[in-house]
């Protein structure tokens, strides 16, 4: 992949600082993606003004488009007031990544609310992960994103000249603990008396320097995928960091596809089960954690309350689906809920293609939906005991009992 770094100033005048980047965007040529800093679309006047932001991504989207290229740029997002990332391409323009962590006394008072960490995205059908400027201090965020399959991390930066030196070591150190690509686009220019310290770098997964653009302009370098390859083996994949949030968990089966994927382009090993959960329970939590611990993501196939109705009778389920989703989403060990409508979860098996399909031991392996095609390509299919005697309908009739 090769990619067009631009790197210019910003003005007090936001029209400026447009049209800095208009005359940059056409200067590039034979490059797969432009990128630009964060608020590269405004600098930091105008940044929330709806109707200013608005023309500038449909205005550039216009030029980018008779270029025939994506651009991936900073820009505030108006209607949520975060300093967001945008990634523009002819046909579409994507938010793709928010500033989770405001710089202290500063982005506050130009307006901006935290924004949350949004999940990576392809480019040219690479998995990429992207965070804005101050979000660089928090490896956390970076491991996250690489956890969850990108392969080149992008930092949108407007940074100022006094810690440069802390941006690039930062830039090297997302890239050499997460053994991927980091770039880091930083901005020029005067912002209330704190100078913009440019600089922008970018490594690859061994930590070599692919630029250094120490003045305005195009800067153009190439990642080698190879170089990615090889370092990924140096890098233990299964040790990953959970979503903060359950809903971030519960995904259609469409983007549950695209995610495992990329998890397993790093090696890791998916781990499927299935039921209804209709009421959490101590067995449930010893049953997933156990699922969880025979590979490096746990997806669980959540019956719908149609799908229980049919299976369990008209009075079940006692909890509805996008309760039950978002409590066993709540639990550390489970990586992601899809719900599914059949009454197995076999078309949904047949899909994922799981490494590892779990049922409870009390299923024979014949009888256990999925089990002869998992093993069919080599899959495993593991039963696990239930410690705990108990169950929802037990449950049930206790408080009936005791009503």
């Amino acid at each position: 992949m090769k990619i067009g770094l631009l790197q210019y100033p910003f003005y007090p005048e936001a029209e400026k600082t447009f049209q800095t980047l208009c005359q940059q965007v056409e200067k590039a040529e034979n490059v797969d993606l432009l990128i630009a800093p964060e608020l590269g679309l405004t600098g930091y006047e105008s940044a929330l003004e709806l109707a200013f932001v608005r023309k500038a991504l449909d205005t550039i989207q216009q030029k980018l488009a008779s270029k025939n290229l994506p651009l991936l740029i900073g820009g505030a997002d108006p209607e949520t007031l975060t300093s967001a990332i945008w990634l523009i391409t002819p046909d579409k323009i994507q938010k793709v990544a928010e500033k989770v962590n405001l710089f202290p006394g500063f982005d506050e008072e130009k307006g901006f609310k935290p924004g949350s960490l949004l999940p990576p995205f392809e480019i040219k059908d690479i998995p990429c992960g992207a965070l804005v400027c101050f979000d660089l201090r928090f490896p956390e965020l970076a491991k996250r994103l690489v956890c969850q399959g990108a392969q080149v991390l992008f930092i949108l930066a407007a940074w100022p000249k006094e810690r440069i030196k802390h941006f690039q070591s930062l830039v090297c150190a997302r890239a050499l603990e997460n053994q991927v690509f980091a770039v880091g686009a930083n901005a020029l220019g005067l912002v209330q008396d704190i100078e913009l310290g440019g600089q922008s770098i970018a490594f690859d997964p061994w930590g070599e320097k692919l630029l250094e653009a120490k003045s305005e302009g195009v800067f153009t370098f190439a990642l080698d995928f190879k170089r990615l390859a090889f370092a990924r083996r140096l890098f233990t994949t299964s040790r990953l960091v959970p979503p903060p949030f359950p809903q971030e968990k519960i995904l259609p089966l469409d983007e549950l596809l695209i995610r495992s994927k990329w998890q397993r382009q790093l090696g890791q090993k998916m781990v499927f089960t299935n039921g209804c959960f209709d009421i959490l329970h101590s067995g449930h939590v010893n049953y997933l954690a156990k699922a969880r611990a025979a590979g490096d993501f746990l997806v669980v196939g959540l019956n719908s309350d149609t799908s229980v109705k049919r299976i369990k009778g008209p009075l079940r389920p006692v909890n509805p689906e996008k309760m039950r989703a978002q409590v066993l989403a709540s639990l550390s060990f489970v990586d992601y809920v899809t719900i599914f409508e059949e009454d197995t979860p076999e078309k949904l098996i047949k899909a994922l293609k799981p490494d590892v399909l779990v049922k409870g031991a009390d299923w024979p392996e014949e009888k256990i939906v999925g089990a002869s095609f998992v093993k069919s390509y080599g899959g495993r299919v593991l039963r696990i005991p239930f410690e705990h005697q108990i169950s929802t309908s037990q449950i049930i009739a206790k408080i009936k009992d005791e009503a």
